[in-house]
């Protein structure tokens, strides 16, 4: 029988929902819920609480984290206070200067830069904004100023949707980024999501037999109002699980061990996933075990004997 771990590996922080780009794989413009910026204080009482587990905190789930006014202050009191991973996503529009200089010194563990198309043409059509320029300069740039530094942190992946296009170019986009890249630094994949069917895509073949999702068992998401969602596919907030990072709010711990997140686990372990609100017509747990993440730069070098001619 799967069990919950004592507290989330893994919890997205929604530091804001404000986005700068209208990305067509994407369902934050479906949204109902408000839009907003996380309160300083709530996020200090979260990276508290999470600093006293094996937690990695992501920050980032619908917007682009780099809005936030304070963020590099927020990395910068995660990693002081002890969270033992902290990362972030960006589209990288606003990475440069002294934003750019801020996330370098302040303890990030990760940084994902989403670029998503090999020219300018694919870009605009993935991300409805003339930003691949600007994109390619800022993210080479940050990794220039990484390795004038000699830092190894934080990780830097250039992040691409597994879309047919991608899958074609992928060893020339690789090659591209190559010699941009440190020691620890990679090409990333991602297998597009359809959260929850509100994106067309196509998901992965599923297996003759649904299990209970990882999602559940592993990880929780926090909105930028402090609202707890069991996991991506609520993104619009529609099974919420409760509100932390206020004073009279719940903990993460008590929501994660509290009675309506057992029922939603007991349900699934029974292969009752349909009185699950939030399960019942979604097909994103077919990507919950980590496997739709592929680190490219592995993946090709792996096959390069394969692809040299005889």
């Amino acid at each position: 029988m799967r069990r919950a771990l004592d507290f989330p590996r893994r919890i997205n922080v929604e530091l804001t929902n404000h986005c700068n780009q209208r990305c067509r794989l994407c369902p934050r413009l479906g949204f109902t819920r408000p839009l907003g910026f996380m309160e300083p204080e709530r996020f200090r009482r979260i990276a508290r609480e999470c600093a006293g587990h094996r937690t990695a905190l992501w920050l980032h789930f619908l917007g682009e984290s780099l809005l936030h006014p304070r963020i590099v202050e927020l990395v910068r009191f995660a990693s002081a206070v002890g969270v033992p991973q902290v990362g972030l996503s960006t589209n990288a529009v606003s990475l440069h200067g002294e934003l750019a200089e801020g996330l370098l010194g302040a303890g990030l563990d990760r940084l994902e830069c989403s670029m998503d198309a090999s020219d300018r043409d694919g870009y605009l059509a993935m991300r409805g904004r003339d930003h691949f320029e600007r994109v390619t300069r800022n993210v080479e740039g940050f990794l220039a100023r990484k390795r004038e530094r000699r830092l190894q942190r934080p990780v830097v992946s250039i992040q691409f949707m597994r879309t047919p296009t991608v899958e074609a170019r992928l060893p020339d986009l690789v090659e591209r980024w190559r010699p941009h890249l440190g020691a620890d630094d990679f090409v990333m994949t991602i297998q597009p999501a359809s959260f929850s069917g509100a994106v067309a895509v196509e998901l992965p073949q599923a297996p003759s037999a649904r299990p209970p999702c990882p999602w559940l068992f592993e990880a929780l998401m926090v909105l930028q109002d402090g609202t707890v969602t069991m996991c991506g596919a609520d993104w619009d907030a529609r099974a919420p699980l409760g509100r932390v990072g206020a004073p009279g709010d719940a903990s993460i711990a008590a929501i994660w061990r509290g009675a309506e997140m057992e029922r939603r686990r007991a349900a699934h372990r029974a292969g009752r996933h349909g009185a699950v609100a939030a399960c019942a017509d979604c097909e994103d747990w077919r990507l919950a075990d980590g496997s739709g993440y592929v680190n490219a730069l592995e993946e090709l070098d792996a096959a390069a004997p394969l692809r040299r001619p005889a």
